[in-house]
């Protein structure tokens, strides 16, 4: 067992040496022939730029988008009366869900009463765009939210001053109101001290009893930096609930608690809550974010393969210099590799060397590769959040960058695996006479 031990680790070593020693002459090889070593290591570069370039656009795209999405709440429900997706047909049938019926403060009392998954349930409406008026300012086209009290539990929320509404102003419908950053910053401009204050909204007077943190505007906009949150209780008395949308039910389940579960008890209440018989389909939905994420990955995967393909049309232009630019190579040093082979050089040694070399090529056309997508980037990322003032951030991950030295790897192995094996096996004596 020893001696086999030993044996193993003399080949090991012996390997070891071969490969270093291989190393070495390829890099004074490719030292000798700079220009040649950079014209052929130029269309694996190109390749390799291609390749990550569009796995990095689709990568940030994908990811900015679920960011985005994931404001909403990926561990969200969200029951109203319209479905987000219809995967029935391709049409889609508005007249089917027009007459359905709206939720509402009873239905939603009824379903905490019910759920014993639920970690919060909140009815939330979106009430428009509203001008805001207030120390003779107007925040023009903020988005009016009415909630229920549970919604800081579905939303989470910072402030910079005051507070969340308490739940004796959330159930009396007192005229108190939440803002965002831009609203505070346009009704009391430079004003440190805002809680308190008083703001209009359709004629409606309400106090500010909180300012919320400045977010910032993801790829969609979706952001409370330009809304105004009141009690929904208060907002049915400004706002015609209905007129412009419907209310709908946000449930997000206890920890640990799956979400398909909580969908599934969700639904069995909501039928009771509506005393659905069980011969008559829902007249209500249950929409969840993850929906889009889903789709979004599926279609980024194809646009991924599309990429991947044009890339690798310049990798293989690429593979077939460096194997051009190997048998050059190889005829140039015929003489050498006879030599060698004369007083012993093994065939694996001969092999390696050229393999090497053609692999070494290759990363450091990766290499380079690679660094002008950082660089790209960089400069991109400089001038959108510089000039665009924009939050879209490109994400240059490690697998991407494993992708393209493991691609400049292999496709430095093919490409002088033909070269390497010619020289393997010429014969001493003929490539001496050559």
């Amino acid at each position: 067992m020893l001696s086999k031990f030993r044996y193993v680790c003399a080949a090991v070593k012996t390997f070891l040496q071969i490969f270093w020693q291989s190393l070495v002459l390829s890099l004074e090889e490719l030292r000798a022939a700079k220009l040649r070593a950079f014209l052929s290591l130029l269309g694996v570069a190109i390749g390799i730029i291609c390749i990550i370039s569009v796995r990095t656009a689709v990568t940030s795209l994908e990811m900015n988008i679920q960011s985005s999405l994931a404001s909403f709440g990926n561990d969200i429900l969200y029951v109203q009366k319209w479905p987000w997706i219809w995967a029935d047909g391709n049409d889609y049938p508005w007249w089917k869900y027009l007459n359905r019926p709206s939720t509402n403060t009873r239905e939603l009392e009824q379903l905490s009463d019910k759920l014993g998954s639920a970690k919060a349930t909140c009815l939330i409406y979106f009430g428009g765009r509203q001008n805001v008026i207030a120390n003779g300012n107007t925040a023009e086209g903020s988005q009016v939210n009415g909630v229920t009290y549970d919604y800081n539990k579905i939303k989470e929320m910072d402030f910079v001053q005051g507070r969340y509404f308490t739940f004796g102003e959330s159930k009396s419908g007192q005229a108190v109101a939440l803002i965002g950053a831009n609203v505070a910053e346009t009704l009391f401009e430079g004003r440190k001290n805002i809680e308190g204050e008083e703001i209009k909204i359709s004629g409606a007077k309400m106090k500010v009893v909180g300012v919320l943190k400045k977010e910032g505007d993801d790829l969609f906009g979706f952001t409370l930096d330009n809304n105004v949150l009141v009690p929904y209780s208060f907002m049915t008395q400004f706002v015609k609930v209905g007129t412009d949308g419907d209310p709908l039910i946000a449930i997000v389940p206890k920890p640990g608690v799956p979400m398909d579960e909580l969908r599934y008890e969700v639904r069995g209440a909501m039928r009771n809550v509506r005393k659905i018989s069980p011969y008559q389909e829902d007249n209500f939905a249950i929409n969840q974010v993850s929906v889009f994420t889903e789709g979004i990955k599926s279609i980024f995967s194809i646009v991924n393969v599309a990429g991947i393909f044009i890339g690798l049309l310049s990798i293989i232009v690429g593979a077939f210099g460096i194997a051009n630019i190997m048998f050059v190579a190889v005829k140039e040093r015929t003489y050498i590799i006879g030599i060698k082979k004369a007083i012993g050089a093994k065939k694996s040694y001969i092999l390696l060397e050229f393999l090497l070399e053609a692999v070494v090529l290759c990363v450091i056309g990766g290499i380079i590769g690679l660094l002008v997508v950082v660089g790209l980037f960089q400069g991109l990322q400089y001038v959108v959040t510089h000039y665009g003032e924009s939050d879209f951030k490109f994400h240059i991950t490690a697998y991407n960058v494993g992708v393209g030295l493991v691609i400049s790897v292999v496709v430095g192995i093919f490409a002088g695996f033909i070269p390497a094996i010619f020289a393997a096996n010429m014969k001493p004596v003929d490539a001496i006479r050559s």
